[in-house]
């Protein structure tokens, strides 16, 4: 099945090739196209312990296992950490200088790309589940790992449907450690074995603060990494309600109240930056207030001061939750996005507002105490509404992972 599944793979690749080519063109994907695609970043001879993280908040999950580990690493051997987003792997490059950092490259190309190297473990994140990879580190008696596993309810039906192929890729996996119980039971009825509930591995994060700003004098809203889908935008649709719920009868700013908050937008993807500033201030021009200030024109601190702020700096979050009055957390108020890691803000005691469609997060918002959910239709009434501080309720401890690490 599995050289069936390589022909496949490459005759798909083969013929994938022009099109990836124009999406290369894309700023999304200008890199990581090319480093998965076309020309995959040689992998220097040594040993390794691998791990592979998808994206942004998979790479940021993984900083206490990754330190602990750099910890008791052999003279000789290193730490691989593959990204498949831009995203992520500029993040990785900024936590991790002491790992070797790649693209991860697709799977046409891997059993070239790791041949004659020592590979002593390969951990995948979360539903980050590669046939090719884990068969070439099991040919090599690598020891192999999924942590912070899950399944969707949603992504659970289609899994059902290539159960074969799930029955052979979870064969090569030998130890699981899985978010929830729903999560076990899924894993298992498509052929996972030795599957140990362990909780979501974003409880074990500690955010760090690297710039300490100074909060301006009135409250500072935070509307934090928001989407665009299906051509609606859920910066618009926020802000929309901010309007409702503070500007409904339009005045000079000079006489904006100091007891009116300052409203950040800070959009998810770098390449929507330029759309959501022209967007958002033609809306806030037709009900004459004043428009965004750029944080990368200001500086920060500078911007905190205007009434409406676009963060266009990468890395900056946490920095902005540690003085944040509110967060309202995006990726939640329209369809199949799925939502975002709640814990970070939470840490910092913001008060805490989510949309409803949070599929992917659920095993911590289940750990976060006082967080409103609500539909877009109602967030204009929230807002208007005392809320409390929100706060983490749970913390993981990460030993297990890190022994079986160690153990290899």
């Amino acid at each position: 099945m599995v050289y069936g599944y390589y022909l496949l793979i490459c005759i798909a690749h083969f013929c994938a090739l022009p099109l990836l080519f124009l999406l290369s063109f894309k700023r999304k994907y200008k890199n990581s196209i090319k480093k998965r695609f076309f020309t995959p970043t040689p992998l220097p001879n040594g040993k390794y312990h691998w791990i592979h993280a998808c994206s942004f908040g998979e790479v940021k999950s993984l900083q206490s296992i990754i330190d602990t580990l750099e910890n008791n690493l052999e003279n000789s051997t290193q730490i691989l950490l593959t990204t498949t987003t831009q995203t992520g792997f500029t993040l990785a490059k900024t936590l991790y200088p002491k790992c070797l950092i790649a693209y991860l490259p697709f799977e046409s190309f891997i059993p070239f790309w790791l041949k004659g190297k020592d590979i002593l473990t390969l951990t995948l994140t979360e539903a980050e589940l590669w046939l090719m990879p884990l068969f070439c580190v099991h040919s090599k008696r690598a020891k192999t790992l999924l942590i912070n596993a899950r399944i969707s309810a949603r992504s659970y039906p289609r899994y059902l449907r290539f159960r074969f192929f799930y029955v052979k890729l979870f064969s090569y996996l030998q130890k699981i450690f899985s978010q929830s119980q729903i999560d076990k039971e899924r894993l298992e009825s498509l052929g996972a074995k030795n599957v140990e509930i362990f909780g979501n591995l974003k409880l074990a994060e500690i955010p760090q603060v690297s710039i300490h700003y100074t909060a301006p004098n009135a409250p500072l809203w935070v509307i934090a990494s928001t989407h665009c889908k299906n051509n609606k935008s859920e910066e618009v649709l926020i802000l929309q309600s901010i309007l409702e719920s503070f500007f409904k009868n339009p005045i000079p700013t000079s006489q904006i109240s100091h007891n009116t908050p300052h409203f950040l937008f800070a959009p998810r993807h770098p390449e929507r930056f330029l759309e959501v500033e022209q967007t958002l201030n033609v809306i806030l021009k037709e009900n004459h207030l004043p428009p965004l200030i750029k944080t990368s024109t200001k500086g920060i601190q500078n911007a905190l001061d205007a009434p409406f702020i676009l963060l266009d700096s990468l890395g900056e979050l946490n920095n902005i939750y540690a003085i944040a009055d509110l967060v309202i957390l995006g990726g939640s108020f329209l369809q199949g996005i799925g939502g975002h890691n709640p814990i970070e803000p939470a840490y910092f005691h913001t008060k805490l507002i989510s949309g409803p469609y949070i599929f992917n997060q659920q095993a911590l918002f289940v750990s976060i105490k006082n967080c409103a959910i609500c539909e877009i239709e109602s967030l204009a009434e929230i807002l208007k509404t005392p809320l409390e501080n929100s706060c983490i309720t749970q913390k993981l401890n990460l030993t297990k992972i890190i022994q079986t690490l160690k153990d290899s």
